[in-house]
């Protein structure tokens, strides 16, 4: 099965189901399970690669006191640095098949990989952005894609991502306008549509299209895996890289 790319093109995100098997998102989880419990025993370098919801902002996690969210990740940045069993999705084709559908092209790389976790009860919201441009890992056009996939699956109560649908039909030099000017719109919080999803699911997102999402009022965790990627013949023009960046996608 493939993502529908018209359904993309048009509406600025897709979403294909159970693309990853059950064996390989427990795994997942597992690891990240053990990558959370190694935090007091972790190096340096290891924590450098972390980042920590205590030091973000308490406004989007509903005020709650950065001494109440101890060592929760919210931001486990290169992944297969960690535990090798990431290494399993840069091969998977379900990963492969979706980037080289949606940008038509078999020349791929890997611009980075990360784990995005939302924690039951306070797990932080994220504000509408576009990823094109953004300052960490960009290209000079938006001819990139991210996909995310959903290790938990997703709901509105569980601060699931929200897309505000055509909103990715505007120009490159237009975003780019944008955010030198400071002049993006922020939509309100429930604007938009919410996308639920099971776990194993694959959410793609084009770079240009608003999407946001809410505070992680319920039990349960959000984990998602977010990998960024490209054009093999487009350089980055941000100099930010990771040890998979440059990786040849399959």
């Amino acid at each position: 099965m493939l993502i529908d790319p018209d359904f993309f093109h048009s509406q600025g995100h897709a979403h294909l189901s159970k693309a990853i098997a059950p064996d390989l998102t427990g795994r997942l989880c597992t690891a990240i399970d053990a990558i959370q419990a190694r935090v007091p025993q972790m190096s340096e370098a290891e924590r450098a690669r972390l980042v920590f919801e205590r030091d973000l902002p308490a406004h989007r996690r509903g005020e709650i006191e950065a001494e109440a969210v101890g060592d929760a990740i919210f931001i486990l940045g290169e992944p297969c640095a960690f535990d090798p069993v990431f290494g399993a999705l840069l091969d998977h084709p379900a990963i492969r098949d979706t980037a080289r559908t949606l940008l038509a092209s078999d020349a791929l790389v890997i611009h980075f990989m990360n784990v995005t976790i939302k924690h039951p009860r306070f797990g932080r919201s994220i504000a509408w952005h576009r990823d094109f441009p953004n300052d960490y890992m960009c290209p000079a056009s938006s001819r990139f894609v991210r996909l995310m996939l959903c290790l938990d699956g997703m709901e509105d109560a569980m601060g699931a991502t929200r897309f505000l649908p055509g909103s990715h039909r505007l120009s490159d030099a237009e975003a780019l306008h944008e955010k030198r000017g400071g002049t993006r719109a922020q939509p309100s919080d429930d604007a938009g549509v919410a996308l639920d999803c099971a776990a194993g699911d694959l959410v793609a997102i084009h770079p240009r299209v608003l999407h946001g999402g809410g505070i992680n009022r319920s039990n349960r965790m959000r984990r998602n895996v977010v990998l960024q990627i490209g054009l093999a013949s487009e350089a980055l023009v941000t100099t930010e890289r990771e040890g998979v960046t440059g990786r040849l996608l399959g």
